[in-house]
């Protein structure tokens, strides 16, 4: 069945060469910057995979194919075009997603992988020259996560709400109710027979009050788009060592920039104050605060509501790129699911927190 999607390949034929080049130039940097990750290597060569090398390999990953995709605006943009759906669609179908799965022959070596998934091989600890000894559980952790790295920028590339957060969101509230359907529910114990008289009425035993269940909150009405509903919906505690205030819900948060790369943050009663690196936006290559984190400052800038290319200063489709960032990091750092910056009809993004400048913020 032919899909109903279209992906024109007339984009694609426009700057297929120079972003090809570019690809494999970044890939190349990409190997070397693996073998000197001092974060990577610290959690090499553990078996079974220590769930903090899964992290970091998801994270450097979501890194690359952002960088794949910057660098394909770039080159689009500098034939005098303009970014938009129909090529990200474009861009997905003959670029992303061959780099995500299309398994292509590495070097010398007699076997045939998609480009992400050699890197995420030398980065779980398997170099080329290594890959005779690759364990059972480093493929499956490379595997989990290119598939993981390919349904996110699917829905990314085809503007579609992301998948894998309901999904969980899902399996989590199901969780509650198999487990609120488990609790025992006392039952009236059971009675001796009554020796009656002949003369006598048998007494009715009198009725033991019912036990109710735990109400569990309701999925979401529309799985398309998310909304306040999820907000009973909580996210796993975080791992050790996460850096992060606690709150219940987007209206506790506040947060306010006090100069271009730093903020304070009040979640409930706690105060702290985190600089972009801190708080999950730094550009992992250049060590510079990324894209995202502009889109951000401007967000504080505008009073927490975006509504056109020209208030963001930059164009629509990476308007939604950057909020899509802002949201992942936002829900990592805070641990609630619901959308923290949905988008309103005819009023832009308007996020659920208080977030502005502060007074020192243009001094």
């Amino acid at each position: 069945m032919c899909s109903l999607v279209h992906y024109d390949i007339t984009i694609w034929e426009q700057i297929r060469r120079p972003v090809k080049e570019k690809t494999d130039a970044l890939v190349e940097t990409i190997k070397l910057e693996i073998v000197k990750d001092e974060s990577l290597r610290e959690f090499q060569g553990e078996y079974p995979v220590p769930w903090q090398l899964t992290q970091i390999i998801q994270q450097r990953a979501e890194h690359w194919l952002e960088s794949v995709y910057e660098l394909s605006c770039e080159v689009y943009e500098s034939y005098g075009k303009k970014v938009s759906q129909q090529f990200d669609r474009a861009l997905w179908a003959y670029h992303i997603e061959p780099f995500i799965m299309r398994e292509v022959k590495v070097d010398e070596y007699p076997y045939a992988v998609s480009m992400l998934f050699e890197l995420l091989l030398r980065a779980v600890g398997s170099p080329p020259g290594k890959r005779n000894q690759l364990k059972v559980g480093q493929k499956d952790c490379c595997l989990d996560i290119r598939n993981k790295i390919h349904q996110m920028w699917h829905d990314k590339l085809h503007h579609v709400p992301p998948r894998i957060e309901f999904a969980a969101a899902m399996v989590r509230v199901q969780a509650q109710e198999r487990a609120a359907l488990t609790i025992p529910v006392e039952l009236s114990p059971q009675l001796p027979p009554q020796k009656i008289a002949p003369d006598q009425k048998p007494t009715e035993p009198q009725a033991t009050p019912k036990q109710t269940l735990p109400v569990v909150p309701p999925l979401p009405k529309d799985m398309r788009s998310e909304s306040s509903e999820m907000k009973a919906v909580q996210l796993p505690e975080a791992p050790p060592g996460a850096k992060s205030p606690v709150a219940v819900d987007w209206g506790d948060i506040e947060i306010t920039f006090l100069s271009d790369e730093r903020v304070q943050i009040r979640a409930g009663k706690k105060t702290e104050t985190r600089n972009y690196a801190e708080f999950g936006f730094q550009d992992g290559r250049t060590h510079n605060p990324t894209r995202a984190w502009q889109t951000f400052r401007r967000l504080a800038e505008l009073g927490g509501n975006i509504k056109s290319e020209k208030e963001a200063q930059e164009p629509w489709p990476k308007v939604e790129k950057r909020v899509q960032e802002i949201r992942s990091i936002l829900r990592d750092r805070f641990g609630i699911a619901s959308d923290p910056l949905p988008f309103v009809e005819s009023g832009g993004y308007k996020s659920l927190f208080k977030i502005s400048c502060g007074r020192s913020y243009d001094t």
